[in-house]
């Protein structure tokens, strides 16, 4: 009698313990991080998404991917082989790896490659073709702290050929701004958090569309009556520049205000015409080549609908054909009827 009083009690426990079991297991399955990579659409593109997975070095993918987004990992070099296979990339994201070492030709593949984050790295050197790719319009290089060792030392051929639209410097140890030469395109460039000890207005004025500047925490070190000519400059450009509270209070002061009037060089305003007859020529060509598409396009059509039209006349003539052979058929004598009016004929004579 003890066994069976015990036995549906230990079940019962039993039971419970593997219903709580499998309620955990669920649970910890939703919340789980996945082990690798997932791919989705968005924005009507197809992507993988490889983020926060620890990886050391890029998995092979599927082809035809244009987003790739492999933040938070440990990947430490990007070779020239690693990404040749992925030339329909238009978004990467590596932000968050460990990288330090960028191949001349990593990016060579990626002609189609709108927007690179490679920010919060440890890169050494930044290789001048990242500035040469036909389609990019977003560059983040901020976080990279040993970048300001070798960036001014960088030889760019220049004009560049990237349309660059936003360019991100932020937090790089950067004491002086690199020479880009003509960027006729670029709208926000931002060289914040950087203990900048100069401010070059010629920087600024080979970017004629530019909209924003964001100099927060940047411009400590400069004197003040040194800043005059760039500030001078965003205010005649209409350029928004984003500093501190503080310095703002510095830019009011009558310290400020005594400062020596600075009068543009000519050598500014060439540059800014420059850089504005650049951006024509872009825009002309950009028209000229949609114009192109649009003219191809209509002429393609055209041609479709000559070829279909040729195809239905056609049909219609090997239809009409045929037809008229089977009309011309049906009113030909039959081998029967030319008999029986051979022997009409014999009998009359």
């Amino acid at each position: 009698m003890f066994r069976f009083a015990v036995y549906p009690s230990l079940l019962l426990i039993l039971t419970a313990t593997n219903t709580d079991a499998k309620e955990m297991t669920e649970i910890e399955a939703l919340g789980a991080k996945p082990t690798r990579c997932t791919y989705a659409y968005a924005f009507e593109m197809y992507g993988a998404h490889c983020a926060g997975l620890r990886l050391n070095k890029i998995p092979s993918l599927r082809s035809g991917i244009e987003i790739l987004d492999f933040s938070d990992n440990k990947l430490q070099e990007i070779h020239a082989d690693t990404l040749s296979s992925y030339s329909s990339i238009k978004f990467l994201y590596l932000t968050e790896n460990q990288i330090y070492s960028i191949h001349t030709d990593a990016f060579a593949y990626l002609t189609n490659l709108q927007t690179l984050d490679l920010s919060k790295n440890v890169i050494l050197q930044i290789t001048d073709s990242i500035f040469q790719l036909p389609s990019l319009r977003k560059l983040y290089l901020s976080g990279n702290p040993l970048l300001h060792l070798s960036l001014n030392e960088m030889i760019i051929h220049k004009p560049i050929k990237a349309p660059l639209e936003l360019l991100d410097l932020s937090d790089c140890k950067i004491k002086e701004l690199p020479d880009f030469g003509i960027l006729p395109q670029m709208s926000f460039y931002n060289v914040s958090y950087n203990p900048l000890v100069k401010l070059d207005t010629h920087t600024f004025s080979s970017m004629c569309k530019l909209t924003k500047v964001d100099l927060s925490e940047s411009i400590q070190n400069i004197k003040l009556c040194d800043l005059k000519m760039s500030i001078m400059w965003f205010q005649d450009r209409k350029i928004y520049f984003q500093i501190k509270l503080d310095e703002y209070s510095q830019l009011n002061s009558r310290e400020f205000e005594n400062c020596p009037k600075s009068v543009f060089p000519d050598s500014l305003n060439a540059s800014y015409n420059h850089c504005q007859n650049e951006y024509t020529e872009v825009q002309n060509v950009t028209t000229s080549r949609s114009t192109w598409m649009t003219i191809a396009g209509g002429l393609f059509g055209f041609l479709v609908g000559f070829v279909l039209l040729l195809y239905i006349m056609h049909r219609h003539n090997v239809a009409q054909t045929k037809k008229t052979n089977k009309d011309i058929n049906k009113g030909k004598p039959s081998d029967v009827d030319k008999n029986a009016t051979a022997i009409l004929l014999n009998n009359e004579s």
